[in-house]
């Protein structure tokens, strides 16, 4: 797959970007707006993570891919997680104590 950025305009922070599978002869073009972090694909908005549209703008104008993506995602958020006291992750499943509850079998469940 091949990313071609066209058009990007700098003062609305927006390129069209072109998609091409190797071996087809169509192609795809997607509108990736940097400033509303939103691309036509949709997977920015749903993931709130940079789509492979807005990576691939970010290389072509050598931008920091890393400032479009959400703080709570960085390894000092990551590493809050654990120092913060909120959530102790078990060492080990000798650590695990013994369950309350038992589990049971459903025969009308299939196994795939």
């Amino acid at each position: 797959m091949r990313h071609t950025v066209d058009l990007y305009n700098n003062s609305r922070q927006t390129a069209n970007v072109t998609v091409r599978v190797q071996g087809m002869a169509r192609s795809r073009t997607f509108r990736v707006s940097l400033s509303e972090r939103a691309c036509d694909c949709g997977q920015w908005k749903l993931s709130s993570v940079p789509c492979s549209h807005a990576l691939a703008v970010c290389r072509q104008y050598v931008l920091d891919n890393t400032e479009f993506v959400p703080e709570c995602y960085s390894t000092t958020e990551y590493a809050l997680t654990y120092t913060s006291g909120f959530f102790a992750p078990l060492a080990d499943v000798e650590d695990w104590g013994e369950p309350n509850f038992k589990l049971r079998h459903n025969p009308d469940r299939r196994i795939r």
